[in-house]
């Protein structure tokens, strides 16, 4: 007899981790994300005979760059993924932007993980990213009234993303 019990994975046991950065207080991971091109769907290629027209749907690659993001509670003392955005950054925006990074995007792409666990702490669920960098950066907002803790965001980008392992 075959076992046909679900086992849903929980969102609420997860980890990010990129080459050089462990141990960090990862909020949330957002949006898993790819899409596919199509091309040729949109107009008939051509019409034979009896008046039948034809159509032919072909991939052609992706829409964009798998993405994702993150969001890290702001800690005293770390910059790592702040810094890590500022390494791959244009030296130069359009308007003379006080944001410009170093633009060593080439040299500091990151290999990765997005891991879920079970309640057991068992890994169950694994992403491997290869080649990341990050796309876009923001702050939470900071508010006399709130209680709130403070939170960077970071888009990310990659050149792959792997589900490798379901328990």
């Amino acid at each position: 007899m075959t076992d046909i019990s679900v086992k849903p994975i929980t969102t609420s046991f997860f980890y990010v981790e990129f080459d050089g950065m462990t141990d960090k207080m990862i909020k949330s991971v957002q949006e898993v994300a790819f899409e596919g091109q199509v091309k040729g769907n949109d107009k008939a290629l051509a019409s034979t005979k009896g008046g039948k027209t034809l159509r032919q749907s072909t991939s052609t690659g992706f829409e964009e760059n798998p993405n994702f993001t993150i969001e890290v509670y702001l800690r005293e003392g770390d910059m790592d993924f702040y810094n890590w955005m500022q390494a791959t950054m244009p030296t130069s925006y359009s308007g003379g932007s006080s944001a410009a990074g170093q633009g060593k995007w080439a040299d500091n792409r990151k290999d990765g993980s997005i891991v879920a666990y079970d309640p057991g702490n068992n890994e169950i669920l694994r992403f491997n990213v290869t080649k990341a960098w990050i796309k876009s950066y923001k702050v939470s907002d900071f508010a006399a009234d709130s209680a709130d803790l403070a939170v960077e965001t970071f888009e990310i980008v990659c050149e792959d993303i792997r589900r490798v392992k379901t328990k």
